[in-house]
């Protein structure tokens, strides 16, 4: 600041010598101009008072003058010219010779074609009409003021020199109060009177600091006891993907101390796929989540990067004692779907009964009703739950191929047609061709299974309407009936397996309680997504919206 100070105030001081220097130099130059008009006045009146004393010709033969002498006729012919020998134009149009026949005396500054340079004349009208004319050029004039021009620059330099050991002197005794301020304790500081609003706004803006630095330093302890009693795993990650923060659990999860992982890249601690796949993710969609194995154990992964930078976080969450339930609840499917077997030695054993006549002929027909009822509900539900297995463990066999929803609706319709003509159930099927990305089979039950269900959860001669359809999103199936509907507290629950909204129509209609979970379990395969609408006593919908099939190319 003082060096700013310094050369404004010298650049200042500069301008305003150099503006004086040209004003003065303007001025000498126009002192100069007058001082040589005033003596060719003077030279032309003492020619024209020679004249009258001694006669034209006696003057101008012996005439002896370092300026221009011209005598000018009436008409404007020139009768004599002390610096030109051969004849010259006529002058009648000079702006001097005008002014002294209408005025008797004149001057003009101006270029002359004679002597090829400006001129200063000056004219006085005679008594017998003609016009004496004495010039002199104008450069004896610049000649004049050219002459004072050094002392100008010396005294111009000799001012710089002064201003620039008045300038430094000066910015330095200007600034000493404000520079020597203590910012740790500027109302201690002696300032001038004008400093003292800034003084006590920096005395305020201290007092405001250390409160926001008290604050900011109860945020960390904040945040770091949050951290460290997370059971949750936390890493910050900058926008080049080091590591700038993690917490304990995090450390004990992937066995890296704080200290060792700190600036590393996350891949250099841990280069498992499912982390590879994360920060792809991460990278390409601004967030990403997986599951890591590792050393026995199963960490749920979530990274999503922080709105506005390229800084991300990730949480790591132990899902260990989640996936053994979850494989426990597998395995326990499996095994009742085997244990649901065991009625089956049951009615073989009633069937060996009637194979032996031990039943009364007119029983008979009672019980071979009862066991074709009973196996066929005990297969039906023994399928059921080996498939929602398979959909468990991810339906590793299942294909992904562009399949057409339309014809596979059509292809259930086709199956369950004979089952709503039985109930008197109409079945109609609209739409069009629709690409689904998935596989055929799976598709085909889940189809099968919305139809079925809509078929026998209807009143008696309703209606059940399937439509397939593109949408700007993708392909849409619509299964609607007119049935019996549900209430709202049945609808969050229906597609839990095994949930049955009225059980004893369930018996009546030989449902398992599985086909709506089997429905779920087929759209999150494709990853589709299921809406569903009903009212009690007022009927069924129920929309499935898959995602759009990219185009090849």
């Amino acid at each position: 600041m003082k060096k700013r100070i310094f050369i404004i105030y010298l650049a200042l001081v500069l301008v305003f010598a150099l503006a004086a220097t040209l004003l003065a130099s303007t001025i000498v130059l126009s002192v100069a101009r007058n001082n040589l008009i005033t003596r060719l006045q003077t030279e032309a009146l003492q020619i024209e008072n020679a004249i009258k004393e001694r006669g034209l010709d006696a003057v101008l033969e012996g005439l002896i003058s370092p300026s221009r002498v011209t005598l000018i006729r009436p008409d404007g012919s020139v009768a004599y010219d002390s610096w030109a020998n051969e004849p010259l134009e006529n002058h009648a149009d000079r702006p001097e010779i005008k002014d002294a026949q209408n005025e008797g005396t004149g001057v003009a500054v101006r270029y002359s074609q004679t002597t090829k340079s400006t001129a200063i004349y000056v004219t006085r009208a005679q008594a017998d009409g003609n016009v004496l004319r004495v010039a002199a050029a104008e450069r004896v004039a610049r000649g004049i003021a050219n002459s004072m021009l050094p002392w100008l620059i010396f005294g111009l330099v000799l001012l710089v020199i002064f201003s620039a050991v008045f300038a430094r002197y000066f910015s330095g005794r200007l600034l000493r109060p404000i520079t020597g301020i203590d910012l740790a304790k500027p109302e201690e500081a002696v300032v001038y009177d004008e400093l003292l609003p800034l003084v006590k706004k920096l005395d305020e803006q201290n007092r405001e600091n250390l409160a926001q630095l008290a604050q900011l330093e109860a945020s960390r302890q904040e945040l770091k006891t949050l951290l460290e009693g997370m059971h949750e795993g936390f890493i910050a990650l900058n926008d080049k993907g080091a590591i700038t923060l993690m917490n304990p659990s995090a450390q004990r999860m992937l066995g890296v101390k704080a200290e060792d992982a700190r600036g590393r890249l996350l891949m250099e601690i841990n280069r498992s796929q499912a982390m590879i796949d994360l920060l792809s993710a991460l990278q390409e969609q601004g967030s990403g989540e997986g599951m890591l194995q590792m050393d026995g154990k199963s960490y749920q992964l979530f990274a999503s990067r922080i709105d506005g930078t390229q800084s991300a976080v990730l949480i790591i969450s132990d899902q260990t004692e989640k996936t053994a339930g979850e494989a426990m609840r597998q395995r326990f499917t499996a095994n009742v779907s085997h244990e649901l077997r065991t009625p089956l030695t049951t009615i073989r054993g009633c069937a060996e009964l009637l194979v032996n006549d031990m039943v009364k002929p007119e029983d008979q027909a009672q019980f071979y009703q009862k066991i074709h009822q009973e196996s066929q509900r005990m297969l039906t539900l023994v399928e059921d739950i080996l498939r929602l297995s398979s959909l468990d463990e991810g339906y590793l066999k299942g294909l992904s191929e562009q399949v057409n929803l339309y014809q596979v609706a059509r292809e259930s319709c086709q199956t369950l047609e004979l089952l709503a003509q039985e109930k008197g159930i109409t079945l109609s099927l609209t739409g069009e061709d629709a690409q689904v990305l998935g596989d055929a089979a799976l598709l085909g039950e889940l189809c099968t299974n919305l139809i079925d269900n809509a078929i026998k959860y209807n009143k008696e001669h309703g209606r059940v309407d399937v439509q397939v359809e593109n949408t700007p999103l993708g392909a849409k199936l619509t299964v609607s009936d007119d049935g019996i509907g549900m209430s709202k507290e049945h609808q969050e629950h229906v597609f839990e397996r095994f949930y049955r909204v009225d059980k004893s129509r369930s018996k009546e209609t030989g449902g398992t309680g599985l086909g709506l979970s089997i429905v779920k379990h087929a759209a999150e395969v494709h990853r589709a997504k299921i809406s569903l609408e009903s009212e009690d006593g007022q009927g069924t919908k129920i929309v499935v919206g898959f995602p759009a099939v990219q185009k090849e190319g």
